[in-house]
């Protein structure tokens, strides 16, 4: 869960900065270049919404950074020779009782994205209510204009046309099954209705009702950015003002009498998952009107490569990551090697132990069988000897220590208790050693496969230099013949020996998944053991059956 948290935060932090350049380098491209035209605009702040939702869920990582020093980690011998059958045993990290700061900040990130969700659907039905309460057009003559000014338009079918007495504009809703709606109580003449309709079929054209999800989804994943509601709102004023643009294209005398139209609307509400032929407020009105002013050419071809440029540069979500560093023997998770270690009279001595990651120092307790076998489930390794002493070299007991108290728990019952608690886990380590002895087997026959392959192909080097001094000398004709078989028999030997490790790859991919699936059953074993043990130490301690342990 950390890891997620952390992942999503960095991501979020990432994005918010790639969004805020791009932001600012589209605001500086549409205050320097008056003359673009409203839909390379619309289209340019449409790409700082994408990045936004691109950068958040599918970053792009470029692992051009130089890689990072990684620091060598002293491997943890493990003496297994008399050792448990089951091997090590790891326990989980007990969790903290506090709660982390980035934990806190992905709940507020999530509150709110789930704060505007909630604020959404009830627009949505909204809007699904007031479609309920409309009416079926019945003018025919409408219904008829309005087929084919969709023609005209390039669609293939009209949107359904119903009206509303609780619209004060022509609105479009629905992004899958547009219906458009007419204000029933607003007399529009036939030029104005005719303009008022060519806007929103211009829309539906233009498929803003589906690219509009992008910006919307990019408002509600970044609500706390200033730049993204930005980009938003930009994106709604330049989408509108395409769309007047399209409406009064090759008319002179239509922009002053659409503009009326315009000022005549006034300001509504935009529906939300819709559009409206009205504006939202008036500022989004006064700049609609100024860009209807506006009647300069801008070369085609150049706002297409601008908004080309900025999405190739500016939209990929990209990261520079640090290479990874080369292979070595370390790793910078704990190394495990393996050993056996023989005492002086000749007999095996050795002890099984393992480490816990928790940050809990305050406990931790070493299992100790007859005084030679133990298991450190929770502590470091300077414990084992100290646990030794306490119990004895030929006894059998548990040493604990909670805090600077230390304590050995000698009764057989509990001992006994203490053994079958951690026994699944125990078994499970045996049934994953002998997954690794598998696994090491196939690794060795793997080896000899490709030392097997590798003088072949020495071989084929060696015939093919022949074949060509033999070239140099004239007498390719006589030995080609010997070659050919040669070199298809050393071919027929690499596809079978290569056949033979695809085969032994799926194995180890079987047992690879094999092992996941045990680690993860060992994970819940372990989680399941280590709070019951703890529960039998504090009855133990409480009971009185723990005796004071010196340090």
């Amino acid at each position: 869960m950390d890891l997620i948290v952390t992942v999503v935060l960095e991501r979020l932090l990432a994005t918010s900065v790639h969004t805020a350049v791009l932001a600012g380098i589209v605001w500086g491209i549409c205050r320097s270049l008056p003359d673009l035209p409203p839909a390379a605009q619309c289209w340019l702040w449409w790409l700082v919404a994408l990045q936004a939702v691109l950068g958040l869920f599918m970053p792009i990582e470029l692992a051009w950074l130089p890689a990072a020093a990684v620091p060598a980690v002293e491997p943890i011998l493990v003496h297994a020779a008399a050792a448990p059958a089951g091997g090590l045993s790891v326990a989980p990290a007990p969790t903290g009782a506090g709660v982390s700061w980035p934990v806190i900040l992905a709940s507020l990130w999530l509150a709110g994205v789930l704060t505007l969700c909630v604020a959404t659907l009830r627009e949505w039905r909204n809007g699904w209510r007031l479609l309920a309460r409309s009416m079926p057009c019945t003018d025919a003559a409408l219904t008829r204009a309005l087929t084919l000014a969709a023609r005209a338009h390039g669609l293939r079918r009209a949107p359904e046309l119903r009206m509303s007495g609780c619209v004060d504009s022509p609105q479009l809703i629905g992004p899958l099954h547009p219906v458009l709606l007419l204000p029933a109580g607003t007399l529009l003449d036939d030029d104005e209705l005719d303009m008022a309709l060519t806007h929103e079929l211009v829309h539906l054209q233009r498929g803003d009702l589906l690219w509009g999800w992008v910006p919307s989804l990019a408002r509600h994943l970044f609500f706390f950015h200033p730049l993204v509601h930005l980009a938003v709102r930009e994106y709604g004023i330049a989408r509108e003002a395409a769309c007047d643009a399209a409406v009064v294209a090759g008319s002179a005398r239509s922009r002053h009498d659409y503009g009326q139209l315009l000022v005549r609307l006034g300001v509504a509400p935009q529906p939300h998952g819709g559009l409206a032929s009205a504006s939202p407020t008036f500022r989004s009105l006064k700049r609609r009107l100024t860009m209807l002013q506006n009647a300069s050419a801008f070369p085609r071809a150049g706002a297409i490569a601008l908004v080309a440029a900025v999405a190739v540069a500016g939209v990929l979500p990209l990261r520079l990551i640090a290479a990874p560093a080369a292979d070595t023997h370390t790793s910078t998770s704990t190394s495990t090697s393996t050993s056996t270690s023989t005492s002086a009279s000749g007999s095996e001595s050795g002890y099984a132990y393992s480490f816990s990651s928790s940050r809990n120092t305050d406990r931790s307790f070493v299992r100790i069988r007859d005084g030679r076998h133990g298991a450190v489930i929770s502590g470091s390794s300077d414990e084992i000897e100290s646990a030794r002493r306490s119990i004895g070299d030929q006894s059998d007991g548990l040493w604990v220590r909670r805090g600077d108290d230390r304590y050995v728990i000698r009764d057989r019952g509990l001992l006994q208790r203490f053994d079958a608690l951690y026994e699944p886990v125990t078994r499970i380590g045996g049934e994953q050693g002998e997954l690794g002895r598998q696994q090491g087997e196939l690794g060795r026959r793997q080896g000899e496969l490709g030392s097997e392959q590798g003088e072949l192909g020495q071989l084929q080097a060696r015939i093919a230099l022949v074949a060509a001094q033999r070239a140099l000398d004239g007498d390719r004709a006589s030995a080609s013949a010997a070659e050919r078989r040669e070199q298809s028999e050393l071919r027929t030997r690499q596809k079978a020996l290569g056949e033979q490790q695809a085969a032994l790859g799926r194995q180890q991919s079987e047992l690879g998944r094999q092992q996941s699936a045990l680690g993860e059953r060992q994970r819940q074993a372990s989680a399941r053991a280590d709070t019951q043990v703890w529960q039998l130490i504090d009855e133990a301690v409480a009971g009185g059956r723990a005796e004071r342990a010196s340090r």
